[in-house]
């Protein structure tokens, strides 16, 4: 039987960060427009990751005892895609950006990072590089709803934006899912020798 409380924690832990990605980002946004280099997306990425580092951190602090080298692959990992988007456009190229791409993508950098930071305390942590690539491009997919629902004006008024917000906050609750029971089955079945 898996960890519950180990995932209970683990999904707790992830909504709060991607709760806190939010201010993050916006946060981050400002601090790039003061310094003139502002309309960077790579500020999304790192903000989220910040984010929801910060706060899986505290529960790898005790499993790991890594929690700075989490939230570096969280911040970095989640960063670098929506880096090269920023690349692409001061270089002129004509790729076309994608908030479900980027974080899908940098789901899988992130992954194959910690994967690489788990591999102290377990073995085949190749399912982490699985359950994070999915964990995050399925939340990244509830901020893609929420995009097209205002697009299309299904989402008015205040009932509206609340149900917007919850759906982009829900992102969080799927990350948190995939990836706990991810974790807690890799603490289940694969513990090292």
């Amino acid at each position: 039987m898996l960890d519950r409380r180990l995932i209970i924690s683990w999904v707790r832990l992830t909504w709060l960060g991607w709760l806190l990605g939010v201010p993050l980002v916006v946060v981050l946004a400002l601090v790039a427009e003061a310094v003139g280099v502002g309309g960077v997306q790579a500020i999304v990425g790192a903000g989220m990751g910040i984010g929801v580092g910060l706060m899986q951190g505290r529960l790898i602090r005790r499993l790991l005892d890594r929690s700075a080298a989490w939230l570096c692959s969280c911040a970095v990992g989640l960063g670098a895609p929506f880096m090269l988007t920023d690349v692409s456009k001061a270089a002129g190229w004509d790729i076309p950006y994608s908030l479900l791409a980027s974080i899908a993508l940098g789901g899988l950098v992130v992954g194959v990072w910690q994967s690489l930071i788990l591999r102290s305390r377990l073995r085949r942590t190749g399912w982490w590089v699985v359950g994070s690539a999915l964990g995050w491009t399925l939340a990244a997919s509830t901020s893609s709803i929420a995009e097209s629902l205002q697009r299309s004006q299904s989402l008015r008024g205040l009932w509206g934006a609340l149900a917007y917000l919850g759906i982009v906050a829900a992102g969080g609750l799927v990350l948190g899912a995939v990836t706990g029971i991810c974790l807690a089955w890799m603490f289940r079945h694969e513990p090292a020798t």
